[in-house]
């Protein structure tokens, strides 16, 4: 009898010691809402202790329940994602900690309400809320960065360009306006100002007498840029776009006008007003970068299809059910159309990871997108297409005359109605004083408020609040509401 007292004694021991294990584990998290008023998008490492029995996949769980509780209160449990750790996912963002303890009874009833809904969890929260957090400290700024100037989160912006490089150091002089027959792959960092206004690219403004830029005030690029290899670009893209819920990759292409360091900063600006969870790529063909160089930047454009085709099939096999989104703008919709053209005589079929395509303020002939286009990308499963387009565009008009076409990116009553296109005029709200009107996609909050739920909710245009049914000469289409 004494001796079964012993063995249950020791049995009782090894029990104790099981629950009191201790583990430290780290891992990626990420919080996002896109509601407004509380839009949030973070995503950093996280210090985890736990005391308690070994959990297996309930850790993730409980982890994610625990952020939410201690870390980002302000969201729901369903806007906090925890993945196990990935040096490309979140090694370089700063380090949250989390201490927890739970008991095998924890576990038990745990395993039990995970299939439940979040409001029917109440151990889970318990064991959430027992926990201790502290936040993860600001991030901090790239190599060679001004250290004194307090910012919104540095994005890494992935590119591939079919542009030369110039040998230069810095990133703003990396990649110049001559053409290369190879596409150069890499990322580089964008800031965003601590008193960024959602839809502006803050730049220095001759009317108001700026010269210079200000690293307090507006979107600049880190010191330097960094060059990939194709495969490790692709590689890297692969784990951010299907990590978490998938978020995808978002493609921008730049139109006629823009040097490579203008173009960065718009990606970077349109991938922050955006809040994308995935990461955002940049395509960028050899425009001059110089208002008078239309008739160059024109031939350009026409030459980098096959570059283009190539980008897009890499970004098509970052895997299974991993979704592409693209915006193009003004003469880059023609390098796109081509390239996806060309894309989809190589793969027939590859059109089906892309989930929304939009042309904004296409500098394409409307006859030519008729004739031809819209043959060429048609296919069993096409992607949502959604046409920005305006009256008031300046560049688009100029080039209609030039061409002695009407241009797609030419709106009012007569705006282009072609299958597939969702055609949403933009006309009344795109008036510029001293403007062209050609950037308001990007720099317009009504058309970026509806961008944004083309972007994250796939909505048609009947869905978006701010748009009105109209039926035009040419059928019927979309305009904003006055």
């Amino acid at each position: 009898m004494r001796f079964g007292r012993v063995i249950v004694g020791c049995i009782a021991s090894v029990a104790l010691v099981a629950a009191a294990h201790a583990e430290e584990v780290r891992l990626c998290i990420r919080g996002k809402s896109f509601e407004p008023g509380r839009e949030f998008l973070q995503t950093r490492q996280l210090k985890l202790k736990s005391e308690g029995p070994a959990a297996g996949d309930l850790l993730l769980t409980i982890a994610g329940r625990a952020v939410r509780e201690k870390l980002w209160p302000e969201l729901k449990p369903d806007e906090v994602q925890v993945a196990p750790f990935d040096e490309v996912l979140c090694g370089s963002e700063p380090a949250a900690e989390l201490t927890l303890s739970y008991s095998p009874d924890d576990l038990a009833v745990i395993q039990i309400e995970r299939s439940r809904g979040p409001g029917d969890q109440p151990r889970l929260s318990a064991v959430a809320r027992g926990g201790a957090g502290q936040a993860a400290p600001p991030k901090g700024q790239p190599p060679g960065a001004a250290a004194d100037v307090r910012r919104h989160d540095w994005l890494r912006v992935y590119f591939a360009t079919t542009r030369q490089p110039t040998g230069a150091t810095r990133a703003e002089e990396a990649f110049g306006g001559q053409p290369s027959n190879n596409v150069k792959f890499g990322a580089v960092d964008v800031s965003i100002p601590a008193d960024h206004r959602w839809a502006k690219l803050e730049s220095p403004s001759l009317l108001r007498l700026e010269w210079d830029v200000d690293p307090k005030r507006h979107v600049l690029l880190a010191p330097s840029v960094e060059t990939m290899l194709a495969r490790d670009w692709k590689a890297e893209l692969a784990r951010r776009a299907g990590a978490f819920d998938k978020g995808g990759v978002l493609l921008f292409v730049h139109g006629y006008n823009n040097s490579f360091a203008e173009a960065a900063k718009q990606a970077g600006q349109l991938a922050y007003d955006l809040a994308f969870p995935g990461p955002t790529v940049l395509f960028s063909w050899p425009s001059n970068g110089e208002f008078v160089a239309y008739t160059r930047d024109e031939e350009r454009a026409r030459t980098a299809w096959r570059q283009m085709a190539d980008v897009l099939d890499h970004l098509t096999r970052l895997g299974p059910g991993v979704p592409v989104y693209v915006v193009a703008h003004s003469m880059g919709n023609r390098v796109l159309t081509q390239g996806l053209a060309e894309l989809l005589r190589r793969r027939p079929g590859a059109d089906r990871a892309f989930r929304q395509v939009v042309l904004a303020s296409p500098d394409i002939g409307e006859e030519e997108f008729r004739q031809r286009w819209i043959y060429e990308l048609n296919s069993a499963n096409p992607p949502r297409f959604t046409l920005y387009a305006s009256r008031q565009d300046i560049p688009v008009a100029v080039s209609a005359w030039l061409h002695g076409e009407k241009r797609l990116g030419s709106g009012g009553p007569d705006i282009a109605v072609l299958p597939p296109l969702d055609s949403v005029d933009a006309s009344h709200i795109t008036r510029e004083w001293f403007g062209l009107g050609h950037s308001y996609f990007g720099d317009n909050e009504t058309v970026m408020s509806d961008l944004f739920l083309v972007i994250h909710q796939g909505l048609s245009p009947g869905q978006r609040p701010r748009l009105a049914r109209v039926k035009g000469s040419n059928g019927e289409y979309w305009e904003f509401k006055r």
